[in-house]
């Protein structure tokens, strides 16, 4: 499955859900009290290619699941190399203890839990945003917000939104999968790790590390599902949905793009572009391997260059989570990528 063929099974997932009345009325109902907030710079096209202009981050996208419960105080470790983008699901959790989102990103058009979850102490994040959004749950938000054209709503509605916003955003299912396109594509990140995304349950009562995190959310339909250390779990349908696209999308980028798992779920188990280790380790070969970065950038002449590579080569340092062998055709992607 190539890239288009990953677009086109995300729309008509989204084309099938849109079917339920009660829910499309809702999205319609919102994006229609939402319009006079769409402005052509509140586009998430802005964000484009962003961190080409100074330097390319790693993206954190980090999830909800209970496995943040003890990778959250890890977080804290990450530097200027990084930039983290979270679920709304897992917003709170994160400013509980400390952490300070880049960006968290909302889809859901839900009344009921999704205010609570935008409604925080801080101007520091930036919120990426659905134009279905709850609106009362934007007024809450005190920070900068950016729109993604992203539910299904009726053609004259979807022409009012383009001409404001500009092209549509491919719906990704969840916020991680949505988060994940967001970065890879609109934002141009070859660098990626997952936290918190295990896709899968220890028992029948709850997914979430924030136990109010969803107060309303009730898992229906769960089967059993083997993880990547192959312990027995459960996921849902939907769940496994969104492990194939990213894992797809994973494949279909890589190389150049290097992917991390930290947290040994369902992530990872069907594909070799997926790299499954703890956020520590994941973290710590990261910043190594962005330090060689910079003393390629930083090379003067195409002979420094080739020597550091070498050096590189020579001390066994090729990481499998930024290869270096692959230096050369990821820096021919990403100028392609900035132009």
């Amino acid at each position: 499955m190539n890239i288009h063929q990953w677009k086109g099974q995300i729309k008509k997932f989204n084309s099938e859900f849109g079917k339920h009345s009660e829910i499309r009325k809702q999205w319609e109902n919102n994006t229609l009290e939402n319009m006079e907030m769409f402005t052509k710079k509140r586009s998430i096209w802005n964000l484009e290619f962003k961190y080409y202009r100074s330097k390319e981050k790693a993206m954190v996208l980090v999830g909800a699941s209970p496995c943040l419960k003890h990778d959250v105080e890890k977080l804290k470790d990450l530097d200027d190399n990084f930039c983290i983008v979270c679920a709304n699901s897992s917003l709170k959790f994160l400013l509980k203890n400390d952490v300070i989102p880049d960006y968290c990103i909302c889809l859901d058009a839900d009344e009921i839990d999704i205010p609570q979850h935008l409604d925080v102490d801080t101007d520091k994040v930036t919120l990426l945003s659905s134009t279905a959004v709850s609106p009362r749950a934007l007024k809450l938000w005190k920070g900068p917000i950016y729109f993604m054209p992203y539910y299904s709503v009726d053609k004259k509605t979807r022409l009012k939104i383009r001409r404001r916003l500009g092209n549509g955003v491919p719906g990704g299912g969840n916020s991680m999968t949505q988060a994940f396109y967001v970065v890879s594509i609109i934002f141009g990140s070859k660098t990626v790790i997952f936290v918190a995304n295990e896709y899968c349950f220890d028992n029948r009562k709850g997914y979430y590390a924030d136990e109010d995190a969803a107060k309303q959310e009730k898992l229906k339909t769960l089967y059993p599902a083997i993880d990547v250390l192959g312990r027995k779990r459960w996921t849902t349908p939907g769940h496994y949905n969104y492990v194939i696209w990213q894992e797809k999308i994973c494949t279909d980028l890589c190389p150049p793009g290097f992917f991390v798992d930290t947290s040994f779920g369902l992530l990872g188990k069907d594909s070799k572009a997926i790299h499954n280790m703890r956020i520590e380790d994941a973290i710590c070969e990261i910043k190594q391997a962005f330090v060689t970065r910079d003393r390629l950038n930083s090379a003067k002449t195409e002979k420094q260059r080739k020597a550091i590579i070498k050096e590189v080569s020579v001390k066994n340092e090729d990481s499998g989570v930024y290869r270096y062998n692959m230096h050369e055709q990821r820096e021919r992607l990403l100028q392609l990528a900035r132009t």
